[in-house]
């Protein structure tokens, strides 16, 4: 099987690249200007090619037989509508176009939490309704769309991720939290008494794209993942901060932020996902950032 992986040059998709073919999957690791880095065993490098293109731009691509979405870009500081229409809806209409055009037989879309918008339960799952998601989680609403409409000729999983964190991530809470305890830096979180399972970790997520990858599917599918069970938000810097035997000064806020857990029953019952238990994925986690 070959298979493109957008995003190779970050870390969701880096991580995925290097990890698929690891496990024997032809890789062609897309990026449109960040360095790739191989695998660093031979055998998977020698099953690991880089390409450079901008999806955006209609830039020529190889024939796959499936395709792996992850390059995204979100809202950040500077990041306009119009580079997230671009990078986000433009890209992914021309990549799953392209997956079209050379009959490729599966299509995995790195969606977002964010798709789901303003959620008023304590817990979601692949039932909740999308209710007025930002500029970005609208982008992903229109990737998931292209596919539905394609679903009859592109099989398709698109998953709702939470925080993905792993050996290089950034850009959401747990990293950051490592970032400034690995740093030294004062720490002040909130919600110390709220249960928390709001990440997955990449190796799990490969893992259920590896098994779904090597299945066969019809029809446009959509799953969310998080950490397996929970903790409470207090424990969960507690054990960062004891993992990384940190000097931060660590503090609680009094401000309180809407949060929710993740039920990924579904995607453990129907799509082989094996999450970490939030824990387990904790620990794991410190051990790649020390």
């Amino acid at each position: 099987m070959k298979v493109l992986v957008t995003g190779a040059g970050g870390f969701a998709g880096g991580y995925a690249a290097r990890r698929l073919a690891a496990l024997g999957v032809d890789v062609v690791a897309l990026t449109r200007s960040s360095p790739v880095a191989p695998p660093d065993d031979a055998e998977a490098a020698a099953r690991f090619s880089v390409v450079h293109a901008d999806l955006s731009a209609g830039d020529d691509l190889p024939a796959v037989d499936a395709v792996v979405h992850a390059a995204a870009t979100s809202i950040w500081d500077g990041i306009t509508v119009d580079q997230m229409l671009g990078d986000n809806v433009a890209a992914t209409q021309a990549l799953v176009r392209h997956a079209l055009a050379c009959e490729a037989k599966a299509f995995v879309f790195f969606s977002s939490f964010s798709a789901f918008g303003d959620v008023a339960g304590d817990v979601v799952s692949d039932a909740t309704p999308s209710v007025n998601p930002d500029a970005y989680g609208l982008t992903k609403l229109l990737g998931e769309r292209f596919l539905e409409d394609v679903k009859d000729q592109l099989p398709s999983l698109s998953i709702h991720l939470p925080a993905v964190v792993g050996p290089g991530s950034k850009r959401n809470w747990l990293s950051e939290c490592v970032r400034k305890l690995k740093a030294g830096l004062p720490l002040s979180y909130v919600n110390p008494d709220v249960r928390f399972n709001n990440a997955c970790h990449i190796e799990d997520l490969t893992q259920m794209i590896f098994g779904w990858l090597s299945g066969e599917h019809t029809g446009a599918h959509m799953t969310a993942v998080g950490a397996g069970g929970d903790m409470v938000v207090r424990d969960v810097v507690a054990r960062l901060a004891q993992g990384l035997d940190t000097t931060s000064e660590i503090s609680v806020g009094d401000r309180e932020l809407r949060t929710f857990l993740i039920d990924s029953s579904r995607a453990q019952d129907e799509y082989g996902y094996m999450p970490m238990s939030v824990s387990d994925m904790l620990d794991r986690f410190i051990a790649e950032n020390r």
